[in-house]
């Protein structure tokens, strides 16, 4: 019969005295490593029963056997992680095992040369398990961290559903998700419901409005709930700041691809379920030429934008053959109908607005009345052109 190599020799001396091994190893995590210690959820068998498989697996990796399986190394931690060992306790668990369990090797190989040099051979595989199982426990735990992060913002995602959709008077299921929410029952509110702009790539990530929100000096607290190509969120503004709401939404509008629709101010947060409604229908009415509507002030859009059938049919009948132009004759006409509007029907300010001739304003205009069959000297038809104007954006004829 062979002579056993001097590793498996080691690793086999080594093991008649593994249970005195376990137990010291026991004993040190029992007394120095927080969330081991009696009383606090390990019972003594669960402890000496995972040490005695780690130190089964060092030894059969040391002997030549093959490495520890990972399902079964994996499940261990999991089952820490879930048992509140934090990866810092679970981590020294393993730093204190090792020492301990050389020192065993060494207590083997003392007065015999061939096993000290085994022992020399072992040590690196030694610590490469150590190593080995350190890189795993940092992705274990990374991979419950993000589980949980994911959990708790679907977690939070239905409650801002909840607050954003559920009537006051529904009782405990909407106060419940306030609390949870931490969403103060007074102060000053506004809800804000923000699009991705049609121009921003659908395959891109959906700008993220909520970190710039709330970095803003005049707003307490904000909660979001983003959805694809889509937010929703309540916001709490600091005491007598709700005017930073429109400052707000100009700079978002300013920085990121986004289509933004304001709820009127509001005080109590019962009223964050008719906030919603409001900000919503605003979004529908914003457009690029006018990205932020806010409910309560640009009254026209949101009129139009509350009916869009009705706006369809004011936008249809009045701006129809208008709109059958190619956009590269559609769009000058318009913009400058828009803008004469919005300058008080002054030529010459929508000249230096649009940084044109009078010449040219005076020719669109003329050429929008020619085309619509209506003058715009007429104020009935001139208030159905604002509407129309004024209306979501329709799609191109097609």
């Amino acid at each position: 019969m062979s002579p056993q190599p001097p590793l498996v020799l080691l690793a086999n001396r080594t093991r008649t005295r593994s249970d005195a091994i376990v137990e010291e190893i026991a004993q040190a995590f029992r007394t120095q490593i927080p969330g081991y210690h009696p009383g606090e959820g390990l019972s003594d068998n669960d402890v000496r029963k995972n040490i005695a498989a780690y130190v089964d697996d060092v030894l059969n990796l040391i002997a030549g056997g093959p490495e520890p399986k990972h399902e079964a190394l994996e499940g261990v931690m999991r089952q820490r992680a879930g048992q509140g060992i934090t990866l810092t306790s679970l981590l020294q668990s393993y730093r204190l095992g090792v020492p301990i369990l050389w020192q065993a090797f060494a207590g083997v190989a003392k007065g015999n040369e061939k096993q000290k040099d085994a022992l020399i051979a072992a040590t690196p595989t030694l610590f490469a398990i150590l190593d080995a199982y350190s890189r795993r426990a940092h992705a274990v735990y990374r991979e419950i961290e993000i589980r949980d992060a994911r959990r708790n913002e679907q977690i939070r995602a239905t409650m801002l559903d909840t607050v954003l959709s559920e009537d006051s008077n529904a009782g405990a299921v909407f106060w419940d998700a306030v609390t949870a929410l931490g969403l103060p029952r007074a102060g000053q509110f506004a809800v804000i419901a923000a699009i991705t702009a049609e121009e921003h790539p659908s395959g891109d990530a959906t700008p993220d409005i909520e970190a710039l929100v709330a970095a803003h000096a005049g707003v307490e607290e904000a909660w979001f709930r983003l959805k694809p190509r889509a937010q929703l969120g309540v916001v709490s503004f600091r005491r007598n700041r709700h005017n930073t709401l429109d400052d707000l939404a100009a700079r978002i509008t300013a920085r990121l691809p986004v289509r933004i629709g304001l709820s009127s101010p509001f005080t109590a947060v019962t009223e964050c379920t008719k906030a919603r409604a409001q900000a919503q229908v605003a979004a529908r009415a914003s457009s690029a030429v006018r990205p932020a509507i806010r409910y309560n002030r640009d009254v026209l859009p949101v009129l139009m934008a509350s009916s869009p059938d009705a706006a369809a049919t004011v936008i249809s009948a009045t701006l129809g053959p208008v709109l059958e132009l190619p956009a590269e004759r559609r769009e000058p006409i318009i913009t400058t109908v828009r803008t004469w509007l919005q300058r008080d029907q002054s030529v010459s300010a929508t000249a230096a607005e649009m940084h044109c001739h009078r010449n040219t304003v005076n020719y669109r205009l003329r050429r929008f009345s020619e085309l619509t069959g209506r003058s715009l000297a007429d104020n009935v038809w001139l208030a159905q052109v604002v509407l129309a104007i004024e209306a979501p954006p329709v799609t191109e004829p097609t």
